[in-house]
């Protein structure tokens, strides 16, 4: 720093106060990008706050943050849809006593070939979605039929994964009820299929305990 007066104690002092000039700019600069910054997240969160749409990117499709609207309102009711990747057919909701739900599905592929009273048909797919919170489904359970055996698969909402296996502890809990083909929503299912309709059926119990067949039933008015 170049000092232009000839006295020195001139020139020490006009250098100091440079120094702290150059020093407090630099300083107000950062107190201004900060504020900036401030300023802008305030507004985002404003923007945030005020929009009345809430849609959340799972896998190929978007669901409102409601569960049931998303299933009730988006889609036409008893309509095929595009999901993971495949066309299915919503057929029931299954609440539980924790605030859960379960959306019931079945492959598209499989609907002209089911048959009330009877089991359900080879390669036919069944697909669970389990919502623990109202933000987004979990994990989605599937199973399939393959040589008259059930088998089971699980995959991310964003990473749909068709693979299936013989697995046991998914087995133990469908064992007990052979004569609704393994399946515990199968009345739902075919009560959908009848009445051209989405299900509606409470299970008292939490988490992924099963219910008693009875559970599975639809009432008569049961419909989306």
């Amino acid at each position: 720093m170049k000092c232009v007066s000839p006295n020195w104690d001139d020139c020490t002092l006009e250098i100091v106060m440079k120094g702290l000039f150059k020093q407090r700019v630099v300083f107000l600069r950062w107190v201004g990008l900060c504020l900036s910054a401030v300023v802008l997240a305030i507004a985002l969160a404003s923007i945030l706050d005020s929009s009345d749409i809430q849609l959340l990117p799972v896998g190929d499709f978007a669901l409102s943050v409601d569960p049931l609207a998303a299933l009730n309102s988006d889609e036409p009711d008893f309509a095929v849809q595009e999901r993971y990747g495949r066309r299915w057919l919503h057929y029931a909701t299954v609440a539980r006593s924790d605030d859960t739900f379960r959306q019931m599905f079945v492959d598209a592929n499989a609907i002209e070939r089911i048959d009330a009273g009877q089991p359900l048909p080879d390669e036919t797919l069944i697909l669970m979605e389990s919502w623990y919170s109202p933000e987004a489904p979990s994990i989605i359970f599937i199973k399939q039929k393959l040589n008259g055996i059930w088998e089971y698969g699980s995959f991310n909402p964003a990473q749909p994964d068709y693979q299936v296996s013989n697995r046991d502890s998914c087995h133990r809990c469908h064992a007990p009820f052979p004569e609704i083909d393994f399946t515990l929503t199968n009345p739902l299912l075919e009560a959908a299929l009848q009445r051209q309709a989405v299900q509606t059926a409470y299970c008292d119990r939490p988490g992924r305990s099963p219910c008693t067949p009875e559970a599975y039933h639809p009432s008569a008015e049961a419909s989306s």
